[in-house]
């Protein structure tokens, strides 16, 4: 679409569709179609992504065993989009077997109370979330609300209608003793996704040793040599037809990569680049540049801000 001038429209290629008041938020194809395909192969994504896949390819099962997922990483790696991802996957896959997936997104509903508090609430807010969804009938909402999570998630699968699988993505979780119960609490039509920023190691394969069924274990970052360069260049070419904006040279990219160092830094900088340069009278054409002095003088104000609030 031209503007007045005859001229191609400014456009910020770093801004999601569908997220465009909230660049920060993370991919979610389940939510949006088109962000199926805006999916970049860094900080192991893609692996951790084909590793699931190859796990779950008896995603009919779930209707008679339960699973957990769980995906580690450091903040700001990609683990919530890696988690919808495989959460918009395994909804199609379950499709093609005549079976409903539905997705509860819990991942909001977390707090600083003690592991029981946290998993009650999980639970009550689960619940509501399907019966407003009309998963559940009124009477056996009714019925369950107010179960522990030890009682609800044993007898849920039969509470269910015989075509729906829930897909539960949890809130971050801080200690592994709450993914070890969650683990075993897994049963028939449910499978839970929890990613946590904290698990080393050994707390890792506490999960994998506490498990009655084998989680599937997942984790992706920190930013690989090549990767900040690897996404610039997938924005900048993906939206070259939808109108003009600035481009970064090969070398921007790579210095780029020093300060910015997960991909929640790269999209929340370069958006905030490309918008302040689109709110300029002039200068924003396809013969223009963004230079690293922009990169970094937004990245160290915005340091500086999460000092501040801290």
């Amino acid at each position: 679409m031209l503007q007045e001038s005859g001229e191609p429209p400014v456009v910020n290629p770093f801004l999601v569709p569908g997220w465009e008041e909230s660049p920060l938020r993370p991919l979610c194809p389940w939510r949006h179609q088109a962000h199926d395909k805006l999916y970049v192969d860094v900080n192991h994504t893609l692996a951790a992504f084909q590793k699931y896949t190859r796990r779950m390819t008896a995603v009919e099962n779930l209707r008679e065993d339960g699973r957990l997922v769980l995906v580690t990483g450091e903040s700001g790696c990609g683990k919530t989009a890696l988690i919808n991802r495989c959460a918009h996957w395994t909804r199609d896959q379950l499709a093609g077997h005549g079976v409903r997936g539905e997705i509860v997104d819990l991942t909001r509903d977390g707090s600083q109370q003690s592991v029981e508090e946290r998993m009650g609430l999980v639970a009550e807010r689960l619940v509501d979330e399907l019966a407003h969804n009309g998963v559940l009938p009124p009477a056996v909402h009714e019925g369950v609300r107010g179960l522990p999570p030890s009682r609800l998630y044993a007898g849920l699968g039969n509470a269910l209608p015989d075509d729906v699988v829930l897909i539960v993505l949890l809130p971050p979780a801080e200690v592994v003793r709450e993914v070890v119960a969650y683990a075993a609490l897994a049963r028939r039509r449910l499978l839970f996704f929890a990613e946590s920023s904290y698990f080393d190691r050994a707390q890792i394969s506490r999960v994998r040793e506490s498990s009655p069924e084998p989680p599937v274990l997942l984790s992706v970052g920190p930013l690989n040599p090549g990767d900040v360069r690897r996404f610039i260049e997938d924005r900048l070419d993906r939206n070259r037809r939808r109108g003009r904006y600035p481009r970064i040279s090969v070398e921007t990219m790579d210095r780029a990569a020093g300060p910015l160092r997960s991909i929640a830094q790269l999209q929340r900088i370069l958006s905030e680049v490309y918008e302040e340069r689109g709110r300029q009278d002039s200068g924003y054409t396809d013969s223009d540049w963004v230079t690293y002095e922009d990169i970094t003088r937004l990245f160290y104000e915005k340091f500086l801000d999460d000092l501040r609030i801290r």
